[in-house]
Formats: C-alpha cells, structure tokens, sequence
C-alpha cells in the first residue's frame, strides 16, 4: 500500500477520482481508497514496477499539471516575488501559462529544455513511489519536485518580465491619449500609407509630405515634456497634429505600431486594406477628368 496524505481534502479527492480513472483500464492491478479526508490510499495486486510505471506516475503526474499546478506558480508570484494583489496575481498567471503551454521556447536562452515537466514529474515520481510508502504530499513537493519547481519560477519570471513590459505600455499609450486629449484639432483628416517599416504621410488633399514637412510638424515641446520616449517619425507628428480623422492603409493589421495607433486614437482611426488607397486615387483620377 502507498499511502498519501494532503493538506487539502479537496486535492485528496481530485486525486483519487484521477486514479479510479486510470483503474477502469488496470483493474485488477491496483485499487485507491479515499477516506473521506485528507489521505488517498493505493493497493498494488499487480507487478509493481509496471503498475507504477503505467498507472500511477502517470495519474500522479497529471494530477500536479492539472490540480496543484496553479496552487504552486500562484504560490511562487505571491511568496517568492510578492505580488499580493489578486489581480496582478491572475494577470501573471495568465502570462506564465502562455509560457508554459506546451514547454514554449525559452526566449532568453534561444532554445528548449532538454526535459518537459511531465518529464521531471515522471523521473521525481519515478525515484521516490514504492508500496509501502506513507508520505505527506507536501514534504513531497518540497524536497523532491526541486527541479521541477525551479522550472515555474523560471516562467514566473519571464511572466512577471512581460506583466511589467505591458504595465510600461499601458502607461505610455494613456499618456499618449492624455496628451491628444487637450490638443485642438490641426486638420480635419490625415492619411497613413502603411509601407514596413515606415509610415507615409498624406495630407487631405491626398497630398504626400516629405519627412522634413512631416518632422516640422512636430511639438517639440510635447516632446521633451514627456517621461516617456515618443517616436519622432510616427506618433509624436500624429500627437501634435491631434487630426480629428485618421484613415490608415495596410496590409499588416497587427504590426505593434498600428496596434498601438489603434490604442491611442482609437474611434478618430479608421482601418483600411493597403489596396484601397491606390483605388482612392484611380477614383479621383476619374473624377477629374470628367470635370
């Protein structure tokens, strides 16, 4: 018999149902019993080895990925780094889980881990479940799940990294639509020519500005008032020009700047295909020489 006890009867219960799970396929080769508490109880009938290897480290692995997975990186953001804002909590949470879905390559190292963590559940288990065994889960996850746990504060960190990188964005797009805010409006409408990696400019005769009408366009005491950087070939001429409409041409939606002059001029900027700005000007063309 392995016996396992827990400080929580809710984990106990999830991982009895997880191993009867597993029994509809081993029976007669093991059974678990639950005593309605905090202790998971499982008897091997069958040959130990095989039944630990084909039924129980697998119901064990799954039950930490799936049950107490969260508990612990939630434990890791709060303890470790000290986020204690539930929200913030939840927003690193979420961060980390896109790290950790499907063992996502390691950005920092340019490369994977050599072993997933099933992998490092798997060898831990591997190494330490034997019948007979009585062990408090708990001590079980701090001694022996060391690899395993260093493998969550690594996405915890490079979770909270990118939680501080939205938080500075976040930040800097509200500063921005504060300052387009108290701006009067210099032109009733600009067009934006989306051309990787620059922005053409056009005025609303459909006119295009050279980059040195563009930078003349420029506040420069909207500028260097700012804490924050604003890039002088886009967003600082749109900023100082506050135009009441944008209409702006591309082919590449989720470019991070166009994404961000979506976040900050949000209603006053109109999306259109790249295409339709060349059919603007056959339409105008028409138009003239039907006059």
């Amino acid at each position: 018999m392995i016996e396992i006890h827990f400080d929580e009867a809710s984990e106990a219960e999830k991982l009895f149902w997880l191993l009867n799970k597993r029994k509809q396929d081993a029976c007669p080769l093991f059974h678990a019993a639950y005593d309605g508490r905090k202790t998971v109880a499982v008897y091997i009938h069958g040959e130990e080895k095989h039944v630990l290897e084909e039924h129980i480290i697998p119901a064990m692995t799954a039950f930490v990925r799936r049950v107490v997975e969260d508990r612990l990186l939630l434990s890791i953001i709060s303890d470790v780094f000290y986020f204690r804002d539930v929200e913030e909590q939840q927003q690193i949470l979420a961060l980390a889980h896109s790290f950790l879905e499907g063992e996502r390559r390691d950005y920092r190292k340019g490369g994977e881990f050599a072993a997933s963590r099933a992998v490092l559940l798997r060898s831990a288990f591997a190494s330490f479940l034997r019948d007979g065994l009585s062990f408090s889960f708990s001590s079980f996850v701090t001694f022996r799940l060391k690899s395993y746990m260093e493998r969550l504060q690594h996405y915890v960190e490079l979770a909270i990294d990118e939680y501080k990188l939205e938080q500075e964005y976040q930040n800097f797009v509200q500063m921005l639509r504060d300052c387009l805010a108290t701006r009067t409006p210099q032109w009733p409408r600009l067009y934006l020519v989306h051309d990787p990696p620059h922005f053409l400019f056009y005025d609303s005769s459909r006119r295009e500005l050279s980059m040195a009408e563009v930078k003349q366009m420029i506040d420069r005491h909207l500028v260097f008032s700012q804490p924050m950087y604003i890039d002088s070939s886009v967003l600082a001429p749109l900023i100082s020009l506050a135009p009441a409409e944008i209409e702006l041409y591309t082919d590449h939606p989720d470019d991070g700047m166009v994404q961000t002059m979506q976040n900050v001029f949000q209603e006053r900027l109109r999306l259109r295909r790249r295409a339709d700005f060349a059919h603007l000007f056959i339409a105008n063309a028409g138009n003239r020489e039907e006059s």
